[in-house]
């Protein structure tokens, strides 16, 4: 009698808790695993928590491929401060450990209202929001070529061609380099500088190019 092996290329499982790269992962639906390529998909979608980090996303589609990458498709990251990040794209490299975002962003926490760019990425271990390529919101108004939001320590950092309006304040520059640094008292006002301290940009200094 004649054996016939078939290899097994893909896997398909009930729904049950994953992890990746320090997120639990819970999908709402089967999890389709290909044993030959290691990428595991949830076409039904699930929610991605990084507890460490305070990072959630939800999205209606995830693939990721454990020790490499997370792809999220129509999505909402949540951070424990409060911040939330929606778009049509979210993206974990394990190798440079951020977030990425793209495809109709708009961020919102506690101070920024409505702040969308072409392009965002999340720092989860410092608690940055990095908009860059053209940045507005819509409280404050916020427009810069970068806007880096300090969510943990309720700042942002308005870097290139910055304008700011808030209340009575109008505030613009169109120098290329030009800097706006925009901090949340605990009444919820903000104040602003352009000429913050070598010491105050230092965190941010990598973000703003």
């Amino acid at each position: 009698m004649k054996r016939l092996a078939l290899p097994l290329l893909a896997l398909t499982a009930v729904a049950s808790a994953a992890n990746f790269a320090g997120f639990a992962i819970k999908p709402y639906g089967d999890q389709k695993v290909n044993l030959a390529t290691g990428v595991t998909t949830l076409a039904k979608g699930g929610v991605a928590t990084d507890a460490k980090q305070g990072v959630t996303v939800d999205a209606k589609f995830i693939e990721y491929k454990d020790g490499d990458y997370l792809n999220a498709t129509d999505a909402k990251l949540v951070t424990k401060d409060g911040g939330t990040l929606t778009g049509d794209r979210i993206s974990y490299k394990v190798k440079g450990g951020q977030l990425s975002a793209s495809g109709d962003l708009k961020y919102d926490d506690q101070y920024v209202k409505g702040l969308t760019a072409p392009s965002m990425t999340i720092d989860a271990t410092r608690k940055f929001a990095v908009a860059t390529g053209g940045v507005t919101s819509a409280s404050p108004v916020m427009r810069a070529d970068t806007v880096v939001v300090d969510y943990e320590n309720n700042r942002a950092v308005m870097y290139g061609n910055y304008r700011y309006a808030y209340g009575a304040t109008r505030l613009s520059s169109s120098k290329a380099d030009a800097v706006l640094l925009v901090t949340w008292t605990g009444q919820g006002r903000p104040n602003v500088t352009s000429r913050p301290t070598t010491q105050q940009l230092a965190p941010y200094k990598a973000y703003l190019k």
